[in-house]
């Protein structure tokens, strides 16, 4: 790669399905990055489920080829771009997406992995899907079961990179839908994720995304990185950008948490 740090974290339209219709393209980022002097990785979304049931999904159909395609023509001009996914786990689609990182680990730079939610409809990191989320299913279950599926996704071992591994407080937190008596918010929780990435080998990413939700901070929180960094866990740093006005602001920013990265 050309430039110092990279970004690894960044969405297009129309390949991320949370990206506005009128939102940056492969070209548009590419441009802003020639300037700015920052490597970057497109980390779209690829969520197994909708993937096969959802013709309206940009990857119905086996059109992730017409992805990895689209990117490699990019590469052959810029040589500050990676090809990447984001992918949902699914605790019952484990076969599944194991054969998908057989077909196309190697295919790509990066794949992060993820969890947006566990019970199909109800994302967690959407204000709507959270509330109709809510109530259904009391909050103390809901950070439980999140978790519990977070240890899954690492124990399972198909991915070596993990997103937002706290991303549950987007919006459970003071700021938002506040966390009942019952709950256990404590970073010990997110603390014990991390060790377990570290076990398994797993690098974290420090995503910078929380700062314009309602949590404002981080995933995980500085407090824990620096906590975990000191424990020998690897880090790679994503602004989770969806629009060219944000990836501007936090290109330095991605720049500074290398820098901090780097002296603990």
């Amino acid at each position: 790669m050309r430039f110092k740090f990279t970004d690894f974290h960044i969405h297009t339209r129309p390949w991320s399905v949370d990206v506005a219709e009128d939102g940056p393209t492969f070209i548009d980022y590419i441009k802003i990055v020639e300037e700015h002097q920052i490597n970057i990785c497109f980390l779209d979304h690829y969520e197994l489920y909708y993937v096969e049931n959802d013709k309206t999904n940009p990857f119905y159909n086996g059109r992730v080829d017409d992805y990895l395609e689209e990117i490699d023509r990019f590469k052959e001009s810029y040589d500050f771009i990676l090809s990447g996914l984001e992918i949902e786990y699914y605790e019952d689609k484990e076969i599944e997406l194991s054969e998908f990182m057989d077909d196309y680990e190697k295919e790509f730079d990066f794949i992060g992995g993820s969890i947006h939610e566990w019970i199909i409809g109800y994302p967690i990191t959407t204000r709507e899907g959270l509330k109709k989320l809510l109530e259904k299913i009391p909050m103390k279950k809901i950070i439980d079961n999140y978790f519990e599926v977070s240890k899954k996704m690492i124990d399972s071992q198909i991915f070596k990179n993990i997103c937002h591994i706290d991303t549950i407080f987007r919006y459970i937190n003071n700021n938002e839908f506040i966390p009942t008596d019952d709950c256990n918010v404590s970073e010990n929780r997110v603390l014990d994720l991390g060790r377990l990435c570290m076990k398994n080998r797993i690098k974290v990413e420090l995503n910078l995304s929380g700062l314009r939700f309602p949590i404002k901070r981080t995933f995980p929180s500085m407090k824990v990185m620096q906590q975990l960094k000191k424990e020998g866990v690897e880090f790679f740093v994503g602004s989770d950008s969806h629009s060219l006005d944000y990836f501007k602001e936090q290109i330095p920013k991605v720049i500074n948490t290398y820098k901090l990265l780097q002296q603990i």
